[in-house]
């Protein structure tokens, strides 16, 4: 059973993060070093090599559909945020439209990782 708690609890940092757009450079930060945990944890579930960049996916073809989930939902949330966190966005009108979305893949995470941990 693949061990999550880290990953959701870094998820958790992001969004304390989140409360003050100006820092839109630690919201990036703690979001890639998020998602680099949540691949470092589907590797090592699968025993293969854990990646070492954020954005770095691996998955066994054989890979049980709930961690194929995971990572398909990882690599939306990495794609979103590349533009959603440039600093010059931070009091955009875009930075907070995205921001919510992001927020609502960030939430479908969260409970996507509670649900495989708990399985």
């Amino acid at each position: 059973m693949p061990e999550f708690a880290p990953a959701i609890r870094q998820l958790e940092a992001v969004r304390e993060s989140a409360g003050d757009p100006r820092t839109a450079y630690l919201i990036r930060s703690r979001l890639r070093r998020a998602l680099l945990t949540c691949a470092r944890t589907v590797a090592e579930t699968q025993n293969l090599e854990k990646p070492r960049l954020p954005g770095q996916w691996v998955l066994a073809e054989d890979a049980p559909e709930e961690l194929t989930r995971v990572v398909a939902l990882c690599r939306r949330i990495h794609q979103n945020s590349e533009h959603l966190c440039q600093p010059s966005e931070s009091f955009d009108v875009r930075w907070e439209e995205g921001w919510r979305s992001l927020s609502i893949d960030l939430d479908r995470l969260q409970e996507m990782l509670a649900t495989v941990e708990s399985d």
